[in-house]
């Protein structure tokens, strides 16, 4: 069975909620389990006597419920395609009382498209990291962090590693059961827990099977210069002025990408030609 069929509209993200995602690189699904469903699982991580790696799924059945929640289907699917497929990788990080943050990394290698089809391309939605949390996540148990708008600058390379707090910095501060959806190039870390509970977070992977030739969301045309005006006016974290036109272009980009023969028009223009600027007296 294909997720196509199991993916109703009422499931499927929105014009906006596709923006948003382009804009800021992740996705925020809270889908309707019972309290006593996540707090099962948090009790079964609990008991695990080891971190079963790739193999979370087998160790703990019901995480891949949620996964299979149609509003998490829902909302891969909208993102990449109805054919998108799972990866053999999952993960589940355990943040103990006391552990520290982690450095600023991407998940993704960086590897460039190459001229055989291989590797990846910096304007494409090819990956997604699917973040769950089965308790609570207060701002101090460790919550993970992200930089929004960071999956669009490749070139920011590892110094940011190196680097504290971000002014514009998200932290994932969730109710049970949340789950995160991230662009697979964004850049983000777990940070410190100074609480006395552990905080679980089980990590899967999904991927685009095939490329976009219409919106797999439920998109209306008549958005169209509504999703570009977003698309050149919203704020993710500040960047220098000078890459606001590289941040647009790739905004765009990555939109009609996903957008296949629906895409919106977008052109550069050459804020620069014209009058020589006037001498100040």
């Amino acid at each position: 069975m294909t997720n196509a069929t199991r993916v109703s509209t009422g499931n499927l993200l929105s014009d906006d909620q596709i923006a948003d995602f382009v804009i800021n690189g992740y996705h925020i699904v809270e889908p309707q389990f019972p309290p006593e469903f996540h707090a099962g699982i948090y009790d079964e991580l609990q008991a695990l006597p080891s971190n079963p790696g790739d193999d979370i799924n087998k160790a703990i059945p019901k995480i891949d419920e949620v996964y299979e929640h149609p509003a998490v289907v829902g909302a891969l699917a909208s993102l990449l395609g109805h054919d998108y497929t799972k990866a053999a990788h999952r993960h589940c990080h355990r943040n103990h009382p006391g552990t520290r943050s982690q450095q600023w990394h991407q998940d993704s290698l960086n590897i460039p498209m190459l001229s055989d089809g291989h590797g990846r391309v910096p304007d494409h939605v090819q990956s997604v990291l699917v973040m769950y949390y089965p308790q609570d996540v207060a701002s101090n148990m460790g919550p993970t962090a992200l930089i929004p708008g960071s999956h669009l600058f490749l070139a920011a390379g590892d110094r940011n590693a190196s680097h504290g707090n971000f002014r514009d910095q998200i932290v994932a501060v969730v109710p049970a059961g949340s789950v995160l959806i991230l662009h697979y190039d964004i850049w983000h870390a777990g940070t410190a827990n100074t609480s006395d509970l552990v905080r679980y977070m089980v990590k899967y992977l999904f991927e685009r099977a095939s490329e976009s030739a219409e919106p797999s969301w439920d998109h209306d045309g008549a958005n169209d210069v509504h999703i570009l005006e977003r698309l050149e006016r919203d704020e993710a974290a500040l960047i220098q002025r000078s890459l606001v036109p590289k941040r647009n272009y790739r905004r765009a980009a990555m939109w009609n990408n996903l957008a296949g023969d629906a895409s919106i028009g977008y052109e550069y223009r050459d804020k620069w030609a014209g009058e020589w600027p006037k001498p100040v007296k």
